[in-house]
């Protein structure tokens, strides 16, 4: 009797590690989806219930000299806000360490379950089609050469929602830009 007891206690055992071993297949370091980006290019983020998505630096043209914004400059932020909550929030501060100051122009006001976009694209047919309506966001005084392929800090501040410590890249040309950029 106690060797059937220990013959099942082994059985048992064995199964459960198995089972584990199992399991844990796809759950390790290295996967097969650890190297794939996100399809959308910009910043996404979340203050409380207000969503940052496709958040970027302005694509301004072609680039001769490696900065796609210069020192002492401005430079355009894109994105769109979308509140999930019923209540309205509000976009009241942009700042960022590589510029002076943020300046929001427009009515910054996100109604409840209302979308909110900052800039037009880096194309002028890029404005989000579901946003209510349009502002502009911009650093300026830059205290560095802003340049394409990195990504720069910003902090945006909403009244309920709170803050957004963000890593927002440079855009990339689209449409009529991006097919002259690749035809030089």
């Amino acid at each position: 009797m106690k060797r059937r007891a220990a013959a099942v206690a082994t059985l048992a055992l064995s199964a459960a590690l198995g089972l584990a071993t199992l399991t844990g297949c796809g759950a390790g370091q290295i996967t097969q989806t650890d190297t794939q980006a996100s399809a959308v290019n910009g910043y996404q983020g979340q203050a409380g219930r207000i969503m940052v998505r496709n958040a970027s630096i302005a694509y301004t043209g072609q680039a001769k000299t490696g900065a796609i914004y210069t020192a002492g400059g401005a430079a355009d932020l894109n994105m769109t806000l979308v509140n999930v909550s019923p209540i309205a929030d509000q976009l009241i501060s942009v700042s960022s360490p590589i510029a002076a100051a943020g300046l929001i122009q427009g009515d910054a006001v996100i109604g409840g379950g209302r979308a909110l976009q900052v800039g037009n694209g880096d194309s002028p047919s890029d404005a989000a089609a579901l946003a209510d309506k349009t502002i502009s966001v911009r650093l300026v005084g830059l205290k560095q050469d802003i340049t394409a392929g990195l990504n720069y800090p910003v902090v945006l501040t909403f009244q309920r929602g709170g803050v957004v410590n963000a890593e927002i890249p440079v855009g990339y040309p689209t449409g009529d830009l991006a097919i002259r950029s690749s035809s030089n």
